[in-house]
This record gives C-alpha cells, sequence and structure tokens, in this order.
C-alpha cells in the first residue's frame, strides 16, 4: 500500500523523525483515537498557575521597556452590561500595569451611559477605565480595540509587552485567540501563522487582539478591523509585524457564528498584452494520462481559456505509441516544442532543459498527470506571478475523487515535508477559511509550479546535482523565500493530479539511495530552517495534515522556562 512504502522509504533515506510521526499518525488512526481535545489542552498550555503568574510578575519587573496600551472599548445604546463587565474584569485583571481602557461611546450615548452600563463600570472599579466620546482623545503607546464581550487573557498584555521589548522594530502585535460562547466555554482556538500578507488581504485572520503602534492608525475614521488592519499594515515587512504565537484572547461567539470561513478572492490583473507562458513537461510513455493533460491546454476541448500557451514537453525515452502520437504530434506544431532526454531519470534536468528553449515570459512546471479543470487557473497564477513580490505560484491540487492532494507544503508535517489539508473535500475551506483565499505557504509542490524567466534566472534554477528527483520543487521555494519573494498557493487554480501514476513510487534500493542523498543535501543545506514553517503555526501537530493540536507546543510562552532558567523568547 502507498503508506507501507511512504514509510519503507523514510526509513531507509534516514529520516527517521518522519518515520516516527508517521507512525503516529497511523497508529492513532487505526486505533480510533481521537484529536486532542482543546479543554484539557487548554487547561494545560493555556491557564495560568499560580507559579506562572509569579514569574510572569517578576518578569514584568524587569522589562526595562515599558510600553504602554490603550484598550479601546465601544459601547452604544445596546450594549449588554454583563457582556461590558466581563470584556472590563478581563483587562483589570492583567498581569501587565501600563495600560487605560477608553469607553468609546456612539451618539446615543452623547449624556454619558445609562445606569446599567454606569453600574457595570463601577462595579469593576479600576481608576484606568475612563469614558470617552466616540473616539479617544489621547492615545498610549500601543493601541488594541476591543469588542464588548471578548475576554483577555490574563498574560495577554504582558506577553505583548515582552515581545514589543525583544521586537524594537515593531509596529503591529498580534496573538492566537479562542472562541467563548454565552456559557463561558471556550473552544475553536485559531492557532494563526506569522505575518501573511496575501491571507490578510483575502480575509481578516489578524483578528482577535491586534495591537498596533499609535503611529500606524493615527488619524484613523470609523473603519471595520480589517480595514483597519489592512491600511495599518500597508507597506510593513514582516520584521514589523509581531505574532505572538500563543492563545491569549478570547473572541466572543454567538450561536452558529462563522464569519471566519469567508474570504474575499483577490483577482490580480493580467500584464496588457498577457504574457506568455510556457508550459514544461516532464513525461515518458503513460499516453493516456498525458493525452489528458496537453488536451485540457491547449485543442478544441481544452479546458484552459488562457491566451498565450506553448507547450515544452521534455520526453525522456518514451516508446507507448498512445504516448509516442501526443509527442509526434506536439512536435509537428511549431507553437510547441519537443525536447529529448536520455539516461536516469532526473526531474530537475529535464525542467532545466525545457527552460533553455522555452520562449515565454513565465514558466508553468506541470506533471504529465494532472489535468486542468477550471478555465481560469492558469490566468489566476499569471496574475500573482504579475506581482513583483511573488517569487512562486502554486495550485491546489485534487485527486481523482475530488478530494485535496496539495494545498501547500508545510515542513516537518510527516516527515521532511508534508502537504497540509490532504484528502479533505475538494470544496473545502479550510482551516478558518484558508483556503477560500491565496495566501503565503513554505512552499508549493513542482507538479504545478509557476515562476518568471526573471525570477527562475535569479534564482538558477533546479539542483539537478544534489535534488535530481525529490525536494527541487521545495528547495526552489525556499531559495525563493530567502531571496525575499513571497511563495503563494492559490486555491483559485484548481487542477486534478493523479499522484504517481506516471511513475510509481521508489522502493527500489537504488532509489531509496538516492533518496538518501536528497534527504542529506536538503538537511546540510537549509539545517534548522526545514523545521520552522511561517505558515503552520507551532500549535499544530506534525503527525497528520489535518490542522489539528499538537500535544505539546513547539514555542512555550516566554513565561514557561527550561529548568536551568533560561527563557524562551520563540
Amino acid at each position: 500500500t502507498r503508506s507501507l512504502v511512504n514509510a519503507w522509504r523514510l526509513l531507509r533515506s534516514g529520516d527517521l523523525a518522519g518515520l516516527g510521526r508517521r507512525i503516529v499518525a497511523r497508529v492513532t488512526r487505526l486505533g480510533g483515537n481521537r484529536p486532542v481535545r482543546y479543554g484539557p489542552w487548554r487547561d494545560a498550555h493555556v491557564v495560568l498557575t499560580d507559579q506562572d503568574r509569579a514569574r510572569i510578575a517578576g518578569l514584568a519587573a524587569g522589562l526595562s521597556e515599558r510600553p504602554s496600551f490603550t484598550l479601546v472599548v465601544e459601547v452604544g445604546a445596546d450594549t449588554d452590561p454583563g457582556l461590558l463587565g466581563s470584556t472590563l474584569e478581563s483587562a483589570a485583571a492583567q498581569a501587565w500595569p501600563e495600560w487605560v481602557a477608553y469607553l468609546a461611546t456612539d451618539a446615543d450615548l452623547a449624556d454619558g451611559l445609562t445606569g446599567d452600563l454606569t453600574a457595570a463600570v463601577a462595579a469593576v472599579g479600576d481608576p484606568r477605565i475612563r469614558i470617552t466620546g466616540p473616539e479617544p482623545q489621547a492615545l498610549g503607546d500601543w493601541v488594541a480595540w476591543v469588542p464588548v464581550g471578548d475576554l483577555l487573557h490574563e498574560a495577554c498584555l504582558f506577553a505583548l509587552a515582552d515581545g514589543i521589548a525583544h521586537s524594537p522594530g515593531a509596529a503591529v502585535a498580534y496573538t492566537d485567540n479562542d472562541h467563548v460562547d454565552a456559557r463561558g466555554r471556550f473552544s475553536l482556538p485559531h492557532n494563526k501563522p506569522d505575518w501573511n500578507p496575501d491571507l490578510l488581504l483575502g480575509q481578516d485572520y489578524l483578528g482577535g487582539l491586534v495591537a498596533y503602534r499609535g503611529d500606524v492608525v493615527a488619524g484613523a475614521g470609523v473603519e471595520s478591523a480589517h480595514e483597519r488592519a489592512l491600511r495599518a499594515t500597508g507597506g510593513l515587512t514582516g520584521a514589523e509585524v509581531l505574532h505572538v504565537p500563543h492563545v491569549l484572547y478570547s473572541s466572543r461567539v454567538d450561536g452558529a457564528d462563522l464569519s471566519w470561513t469567508r474570504g474575499t478572492h483577490i483577482r490580480w490583473p493580467l500584464p496588457d498584452p498577457a504574457p506568455k507562458v510556457s508550459v514544461l513537461i516532464p513525461s515518458r510513455d503513460q499516453g493516456r494520462l498525458l493525452e489528458r493533460c496537453v488536451a485540457s491546454l491547449i485543442g478544441d476541448d481544452a479546458v484552459t481559456d488562457y491566451p498565450e500557451i506553448e507547450i515544452v514537453l521534455v520526453d525522456h525515452e518514451s516508446t507507448e505509441p498512445r504516448a509516442r502520437a501526443v509527442i509526434d504530434a506536439l512536435a509537428a506544431d511549431p507553437a510547441h516544442t519537443v525536447v529529448t532526454f536520455s539516461g536516469p531519470f532526473n526531474f530537475a534536468a529535464m525542467v532545466n532543459r525545457a527552460t533553455e528553449v522555452a520562449t515565454g515570459e513565465m514558466f508553468v512546471l506541470l506533471n504529465n498527470d494532472t489535468e486542468a479543470i477550471s478555465p481560469g487557473w492558469l490566468t489566476e497564477m499569471v496574475g500573482h506571478l504579475s506581482r513583483p513580490e511573488v517569487g512562486v505560484v502554486g495550485a491546489l491540487l485534487l485527486f481523482s475523487d475530488g478530494t485535496i492532494q496539495h494545498a501547500g507544503v508545510h515542513p516537518g508535517v510527516g516527515g521532511l515535508m508534508g502537504h497540509g489539508h490532504k484528502h479533505r473535500r475538494g470544496d473545502d475551506p479550510g482551516y478558518f477559511g484558508r483556503l477560500s483565499v491565496a495566501h503565503e505557504v513554505a512552499a508549493v509542490t513542482g507538479a504545478c509550479l509557476g515562476v518568471t524567466r526573471a525570477n527562475w534566472e535569479r534564482l538558477g534554477g533546479l539542483d539537478e546535482e544534489n535534488l535530481a528527483v525529490a525536494y527541487n520543487d521545495i528547495d526552489l521555494c525556499l531559495r525563493a523565500r530567502a531571496a525575499g519573494l513571497r511563495v503563494v498557493l492559490t486555491p483559485h487554480a484548481v487542477l486534478h493530479h493523479h499522484e504517481s501514476v506516471s511513475r510509481g513510487f521508489d522502493d527500489d534500493p537504488a532509489s531509496n539511495e538516492r533518496l538518501a542523498g536528497e534527504v542529506a543535501a536538503m538537511r546540510e543545506r537549509w539545517g534548522d530552517q526545514l523545521d520552522v514553517d511561517p505558515a503552520y503555526s507551532p500549535n499544530l501537530t506534525l503527525t497528520g495534515n489535518d490542522f489539528n493540536l499538537a500535544e505539546h507546543p513547539r514555542v512555550e510562552p516566554v513565561w514557561i522556562g527550561s529548568e536551568d532558567g533560561i527563557i524562551n523568547h520563540g
């Protein structure tokens, strides 16, 4: 079976950590064990102990930098006094003392708070809670808007202050959050990625508590939280957006409030005229698959609607008559090119040879076992590739049964690399709606990978010497990110991928030896970077691709130190 073959490959490659994660995941599924339940996980990793509180107090007292926070709580005549009281009590319980809360009243409260609201404020009894008009007149170093009913974890502002103190360039800071219902039950933890501007364009993934340095929100008028986030972060770099990857805030949720599942499809315009795209297809035999792949791109029955396509097919010693018919037809068409390749299979070398004869301004690497099923997939990819900040673009790939095969690659998941959301339904919105919008990922598969000619030449193509078959696509993505370029996964470019049908699985001794060398090459080249994924929270499991909770977070809060007293700033 595929699972046994994959396990054998990991064992022979020497990736014992990856093999261990796969075994744990498999045993969990076979044993019927459920994913980690949030209630016990929250008790263990979110709720503070007295020892935690004592440690936080000591750390807070020792911080030389003392950022102050203004909490803006918007209230109106219909504000629930009980919910307001709960929110203010969570502010008053903060371990970090440098804060003030402004109750920003609307026009209906021009003459002051109603009796019930006044009583709710008085019951908290904290002089740092003040009443103002619709817009606070004076703001602290940092400003955060807190909806009535939401709750701040008692270490929330301290964790932000500590993070800000250790990130002097930060202009925006956000935390993870869960949700609390009318009965006070906590659920739905949103373990967020690090700064992901493409994701933010399509949805307000920052959500929860977002603290803004005063100067980036100065002069703000009435706007939604998403509008505020977009305006404040416009032009910021990743170093200026601080993510504290711990659940430190609880957003009020009523009933079936699933607004986080919605996202906006941002359509990036094509240059005029549309750039020519060279679709690079390495292939050997498997005529039926190749036929379907090519027919979905060009010809009378083509699914793809992009106007300027050149196919560059790299033929690796094909002899099958059905495959030869497709190859010969392409060779006879002056709009397309066939390159012959001999010798051992070397995906990277085949693609590199294709780029040497390609005439397009953009390249799309495409497996011969893929099939376009959405007309605008290539237009979508080219739109993203036309953005100067984007280096590599990947697509949503589905198995023949319509379930997800690829929706981005996450280092460390299920081995050296794993595919997120794998085997979910093709129309699944993904973890907190992530598959409803384009977003940055650590890497994408070379089965369908777009890159401009300019960036291909800048990055040096695929490594055909050390990564002939496996991980050459991942290596390209990591080099793109190291060069300051984004790797974007768009779920709006959808294709079928009949995975590994064309070549099968590598399970012979020579292939396993080659794979072991490729794993070693990746480890030597990228080291610890292979264990860090800015698009995948350290609170999520590495033993599966389902975005479930990890049993233990891989990054502990600052107040959780090792036995020798070393503090982990993550």
